[in-house]
């Protein structure tokens, strides 16, 4: 009997760097494949775009990607709820979603996201919304199963009219081919432009495109390509004090490993590298192990980049569109918040000193990567230092999906129903103000594993946290499944971002106390 598959397995099998093999079940002629995918690709619609016409949006917030990283990320697996933004889309009458999960979202946390859906009845929006799920908990995408579920794909060709676009997390050969057997656009990248989203493929589009980037190398194969790229980095500027290593593929900060070069020696730098490389890693999402990881870099590849320092380092992001007639735009930019280098929450809009700066980077990117017929949402991590009165920016890597800052402007852009205004880097509300937001997916406690998702849509209605249409500010929350290992996530939105985050704080303070309530009452 074969075994279950493991997550060591898994990651070899649906690593985006690779071709996946097929299964008998599975089996498609790739040339077909690829001709079919590239006539429906013609198809795709601007999503976020309102025509009046009937469509169907068949959503599927699989991880294709690195299993490795991803087992590293608290509530993991409730990340297919960071799509249920999507429901914002039924505003538009004519507009019908099929949303696929592993396992069925709670009923509360249904409704909840439904609630959230502006000007309409909830009972209207829930007409025009059909939940599917495979009954699986199985750590392998769920793209994957899917596929494996002939009933599943049937009832999905049947949902899935002519005007419909299959919506990814990520792109991958996947979601290549199930839009494929569903005969739907893919609102997402091809995958076989997955390398552009690599940290080599990132870097090498920036500097295609003029966006600078930190001092490093990119394209490494193995440890000594990476203890030579240590060594030019050094060379190149001795005062050079920490250097990054990142695997080409990893999610988040899940491959990411710091490297110090306190008390280098002026000569015989390779040798000192070599010994001290195993000994000094830091990983930035422990535990790990030096050997495992060395490992990954002969498979996946690896960047070496300098680790930016100076009178204060920040790190916003931006995030772009692109659609299939190469038009481009950016929709936001963010103040990333980091707990070490993981993406913890965020601010938008980011610092008014560099915000069109950012937007300005961004946009060389996006028409770069249109150039390349990249379609969908995208998005870009900098890192920002000011050395006095002066910034400068560095463009650290691309993310060929959607992204932690996703959901809260999608939230803010349901919500309010203002617009982005580039000229600004503002949202403005229909009559003209600006709206800002302070946001999180990461509000993490084991103790708030005691708090339903009743819990906390009382406490914000009880202490006067919840959004309201007449001021167009307040809080909401997402990802409340995740409330089973203690995480949810919210976007408190108001007039500017210190008011936001000063609310956001606030209101964590509120959820502090509802758990402690909630044990006294036991």
């Amino acid at each position: 009997m074969r075994a279950a598959p493991t997550m060591e397995s898994l990651r070899s099998t649906h690593h985006p760097a690779r071709r996946r093999p097929r299964s008998k079940g599975d089996q498609v002629d790739d040339t077909g494949e690829h001709a079919a995918f590239r006539r429906a690709q013609r198809r795709v619609p601007d999503l976020f775009t309102p025509t009046g016409a009937p469509r169907t949006v068949v959503v599927v917030p699989s991880l294709s990607m690195d299993s490795t990283s991803l087992t590293k990320i608290p509530g993991i697996g409730h990340y297919e709820e960071r799509l249920l933004f999507l429901l914002q889309l039924l505003r538009d009458p004519h507009t019908r979603v099929v949303y696929v999960t592993s396992a069925a979202v709670a009923p509360e946390v249904l409704d909840y996201a439904l609630d959230l859906v502006p000007s309409l009845p909830r009972g209207h929006a829930r007409a025009r919304l059909t939940m599917l799920d495979c009954a699986s908990t199985e750590p392998i995408p769920l793209t994957a199963k899917i596929l494996r579920r002939p009933g599943l794909l049937a009832r999905l060709r049947g949902l899935a009219r002519q005007d419909a676009v299959l919506v990814p997390f990520i792109s991958s050969d996947l979601e290549r081919t199930l839009a494929v057997r569903l005969g739907l656009p893919l609102y997402a990248p091809d995958p076989d432009l997955a390398e552009l989203g690599s940290k080599t493929g990132s870097r090498r589009l920036f500097h295609a495109a003029g966006v600078p980037v930190a001092d490093g190398v990119e394209g490494l194969r193995d440890v000594g390509d990476v203890v030579d790229a240590l060594a030019r980095l050094r060379g190149r500027d001795p005062t050079t004090a920490r250097a990054i290593i990142k695997l080409n593929h990893s999610f988040g900060a899940g491959g990411n490993v710091l490297f110090s070069f306190a008390g280098a020696p002026a000569s015989g730098l390779e040798p000192w590298l070599r010994r001290e490389l195993p000994r000094r890693a830091v990983f930035a999402t422990p535990p790990d192990e030096w050997e495992r990881y060395a490992g990954e870099v002969e498979v996946m590849g690896a960047v070496v980049e300098r680790l930016m320092e100076g009178d204060e380092v920040t790190s916003p992001s931006a995030q772009m569109m692109m659609g299939t007639s190469g038009e481009v735009r950016v929709f936001t930019t963010h103040d990333q918040v980091l707990d070490g280098q993981v993406f913890a929450g965020c601010a938008f809009p980011a610092r008014a000193q560099y915000r069109l700066e950012i937007q300005a980077l961004a946009l060389r990117a996006a028409h770069a990567l249109a150039a390349r017929s990249v379609v969908g949402i995208a998005s870009i991590d900098f890192v920002s230092v000011r050395t006095g009165a002066s910034w400068q920016h560095y463009a650290l890597e691309l993310n060929l999906r959607m992204g932690g800052g996703t959901a809260p402007y999608f939230l803010l852009h349901g919500l309010v129903e203002g617009a982005y205004d580039p000229a600004t880097g503002q949202y403005l509300t229909p009559d003209g103000t600006p709206r800002s937001y302070f946001a999180t997916d990461r509000l993490y406690r084991t103790e708030y594993s005691a708090l339903s998702p009743s819990d906390v849509i009382d406490t914000l209605v009880g202490e006067r946290f919840h959004y309201r249409s007449g001021t167009r500010t307040g809080t909401v929350a997402y990802m409340l499944g995740a409330l089973e290992i203690g995480r949810f996530g919210v976007v408190s939105i108001a007039r500017d971002t210190p008011t936001a985050e000063a609310r956001h704080h606030e209101l964590v303070r509120a959820f502090d106390a509802r758990v402690a309530q909630v044990a006294q009452t036991g």
